[in-house]
């Protein structure tokens, strides 16, 4: 499958202003670029003592903080994980049961995140990480362009590191590395990744994931304190129209 040549996204400056940004693939040029400053960066974080990929279960087990145990279980969630994915294909399956085994699905993978979290620690570390953030860091700032000026947002790759604060470049961050791995899979993907998880496109498909978002949307209005007039006396909280969801 062919993926688009441009991904279109929105964002936000400092100041709260909307942009629309977009990134466009790389050249050959700009993509034979990045390789070399993969290799150069890699090459930096090795001789400085970073450890590589395959290194890390193995200096996690010489510790003692990762073994048979911590494997087995970590097997064990991605299994049940996997097992509850099979259960929400059945066209059988009622929007109760389904939503029980969302919460199940949700659950579980926090519980393997956490799980795993010292090997994740350790991995987001290691040459090829590092090498790989730089990469994805030069993408967004030769690829990234402002689309109603049609000119680029970054001068280069130090413009682009010295504006991290700002979090419109952390979107742009997150559009290069998706459109890298776009490319890796032969497939367009959304801003949200999560989007594309077995229990949201299942949420979707019922038309479940505006019933949930709303549901998120109220309990943050419920969380918020009433706000107290001069007198102290709290003003009434807005009321805002339900929407009817379709069954």
């Amino acid at each position: 499958m062919k993926v688009k040549t441009v991904r279109v996204f929105k964002t936000k400056n400092e100041d709260g202003e909307e942009l629309i940004y977009e990134f466009r693939r790389p050249s050959q040029a700009v993509m034979a670029k990045a390789e070399l400053i993969r290799k150069a960066k890699f090459s930096e974080a090795l001789r400085a003592g970073v450890v590589i990929n395959a290194e890390v279960f193995k200096i996690l087990r010489e510790r003692g903080l990762w073994g048979d145990d911590e494997e087995a279980e970590s097997k064990r969630l991605r299994e049940e994980i996997s097992n509850l994915e099979e259960k929400l294909k059945s066209e059988q399956l009622s929007n109760d049961d389904g939503i029980n085994i969302v919460a199940g699905i949700r659950t579980n993978r926090l519980l393997l995140e956490a799980h795993q979290s010292i090997a994740t620690q350790i991995a987001d570390a290691t040459c090829e990480s590092i090498a790989s953030e730089t990469v994805n860091m030069f993408y967004a700032s030769s690829c990234i362009y402002n689309k109603n000026e049609g000119q680029k947002v970054y001068k280069d790759l130090e413009d682009f590191r010295g504006r991290l604060n700002d979090p419109s470049t952390i979107d742009c961050y997150r559009e290069a590395t998706i459109a890298s791995l776009e490319v890796l899979i032969g497939q367009d993907l959304p801003s949200d990744l999560s989007t594309q998880y077995t229990e949201n496109k299942w949420l979707a498909e019922r038309g479940l994931d505006k019933v949930e978002a709303e549901a998120d949307e109220d309990k943050d209005e419920a969380s918020e304190p009433d706000e107290p007039d001069e007198v102290g006396v709290e003003k009434p909280r807005k009321k805002r129209a339900k929407k009817t969801a379709v069954s």
